[in-house]
């Protein structure tokens, strides 16, 4: 099993603070196999999820109940995203939604405002960039 599979909380060894649990919805299989990658490499931030699809997210995202969702813009449609986003909202209220996309960065930014999303980050991003975009998400739904 890969180690993003786990559900199980866990807490940093370094910080002894609650970990953020990250899901992955993206179509493609190689961002979302490298942004799990990337985020696991981080102390506090733990992926228990990825979907390809929207409703195989649906499907997932109550059980592994997440803080932050990663959430690719076209999946493959924004309708899709669109989809998963609502869904986030009523069944995961206190998760934070993180947009991702090819787009550059300024037009990204309007376009999650619009949408509901919590923050944004280019798939241009490197793991530090991605990482702190997680963060920073999560750290927006919780200030409300």
């Amino acid at each position: 099993m890969p180690a993003w599979a786990s559900v199980a909380r866990r807490t940093s060894a370094r910080s002894g603070h609650a970990v953020l649990r990250v899901f992955i919805a993206d179509d493609s299989l190689g961002f979302g196999t490298l942004a799990a990658a990337w985020l696991e490499a981080y102390d506090d931030l733990e992926v228990v999820g990825t979907a390809r699809s929207a409703p195989e997210a649906i499907a997932a995202l109550t059980e592994a109940a997440p803080d932050v969702v990663v959430l690719d813009r076209l999946l493959p449609q924004p309708e899709h995203s669109g989809e998963i986003l609502a869904h986030v909202r009523a069944h995961l209220p206190a998760a934070a939604v993180l947009l991702v996309s090819g787009m550059p960065d300024e037009e990204l930014a309007g376009e999650a405002r619009t949408a509901g999303a919590d923050g944004h980050v280019s798939k241009a991003a490197n793991a530090d960039a991605l990482a702190l975009a997680v963060r920073r998400a999560a750290a927006a739904r919780r200030a409300g």
